[in-house]
């Protein structure tokens, strides 16, 4: 075996080490707590900001459009009718008789 290429380190430089290590995890929680706290207040901030917009325009939208009529509907079918929807018929041309015999005569 090789021996340790690292010297033996006093008592009193673990024990500095240790408190190092305990003050350095307390540090980190305590930076993570504030960056989380500050986040939050700024995510609830805006959430705020965001529902008071949104409250605001609901308002406007319902002064714009006061009435709102419920009620319910049945789609009825378009069925074919009964009665025939042709143009009407033109009136037949008068009939001939002597009278109007010069105003047009028909050839068929």
């Amino acid at each position: 075996m090789k021996p340790s290429l690292l010297p033996k380190t006093s008592l009193l430089s673990r024990l500095g080490l240790a408190l190092i290590s305990v003050v350095a995890v307390v540090a980190g929680f305590a930076i993570a707590s504030l960056l989380l706290t500050v986040l939050m207040v700024a995510g609830l901030g805006f959430a705020g900001w965001l529902w008071w917009r949104l409250r605001r325009l609901a308002q406007r939208a319902q002064c714009a459009a006061p009435t709102v009529i419920e009620g319910e509907f049945t789609v009825v079918p378009d069925y074919p009718a009964l009665e025939a929807r042709t143009a009407p018929r033109p009136e037949p041309l008068p009939s001939l008789t002597r009278g109007n015999r010069r105003v047009s005569r028909i050839r068929r």
